[in-house]
C-alpha cells in the first residue's frame, strides 16, 4: 500500500510539472500625456487535460530603456476586469483603462 501511494504521488508530481504556459500580448496602448503604457495579455495554461485562458491587464511605466509593468487586473483581486470579446475577423477587443 505504501508503494502504491508513493507511486501515485510521484505520478501526480510528474504530471503537474509537465505543461506549458504561454503569454500573448493582445493589445497595448500608449498614453499621449504621460510615459504610461496599458498592456493586455492572454495567459494560456495547458497541462494535458487541464487548460485555462485568462486575460491579464498591466500598467507599465516607461523608464527610457525598459518598461516596468505591474499587474492591474487578472480576475484574482477585488477589481472587476473588462471582458474580452471576439470580433468578426478573430481580433480581440477590450476596454483597456
Amino acid at each position: 500500500m505504501k508503494k502504491l501511494m508513493t507511486s501515485l504521488f510521484a505520478l501526480g508530481f510528474c504530471l503537474s510539472s509537465l505543461g506549458c504556459v504561454t503569454r500573448t500580448i493582445t493589445r497595448f496602448e500608449d498614453s499621449p500625456k504621460s510615459p504610461v503604457t496599458a498592456l493586455e495579455m492572454r495567459k494560456d495554461t495547458n497541462y494535458g487535460v487541464f487548460f485555462t485562458s485568462v486575460y491579464q491587464f498591466y500598467l507599465c511605466q516607461d523608464t527610457g530603456d525598459k518598461l516596468v509593468c505591474q499587474i492591474s487586473c487578472d480576475g484574482k483581486n477585488d477589481a472587476v476586469c473588462p471582458k474580452a470579446g471576439v470580433m468578426q475577423q478573430g481580433t480581440t477587443s477590450v476596454s483597456v483603462r
